[in-house]
């Protein structure tokens, strides 16, 4: 389990509380002859949700933050914008998800700051829970396009996780 340390930076500290391990009861509710479905979900966050890669060209040691695997600097504008995490992760059933082609998927939100939130499902080892759903990064997008393989509803996503099924995208 992640918990992470409140970050000081000049007499000011900014608490991650909002970025601990939390629990999501998805209820997908029965559509046609498909039977209602409820999803113990485990969502975890990677500290690249509140940090940015050191740009070397300009080291500043006071915004370091690390953890057992790495130093990154504290990133103010990702760490505003993480504020919104858990309530768009326990949204994901809203709308669609995008296949990113690789092992992880992608949700946009926030009208037009296109933030953009990576993350992986995979079945949980937990008897408490069904999936995991790993935060591995979330920032606003300011150059490029979308890595986006093919929108998905997140039911099905979480369905085929959890009966290890392939995950097929439509495509745009």
């Amino acid at each position: 389990m992640i918990y992470w340390k409140a970050f000081e930076h000049q007499g000011e500290t900014h608490s991650l509380d909002h970025l601990h391990p939390m629990s999501w009861k998805l209820n997908q509710e029965a559509k046609g002859t498909n039977p209602q479905r409820i999803y113990n979900i485990e969502i975890t966050f990677s500290m690249h949700a509140f940090t940015r890669s050191i740009d070397h060209s300009q080291i500043d040691e006071s915004l370091h933050y690390s953890d057992k695997k790495e130093t990154r600097h504290f990133c103010f504008e990702r760490y505003e914008l993480s504020k919104q995490l858990p309530a768009i992760i326990q949204s994901l059933d809203k709308g669609y998800v995008f296949h990113t082609g690789r092992q992880n998927f992608m949700r946009i939100d926030i009208a037009d700051a296109k933030y953009e939130i990576y993350f992986v499902v995979r079945r949980s080892a937990k008897a408490d829970f069904d999936l995991d759903i790993y935060i591995q990064s979330a920032y606003q997008r300011t150059y490029g396009n979308s890595p986006r393989a093919g929108k998905i509803k997140f039911y099905v996503v979480a369905h085929n996780t959890l009966h290890n099924k392939p995950i097929k995208p439509h495509k745009r």
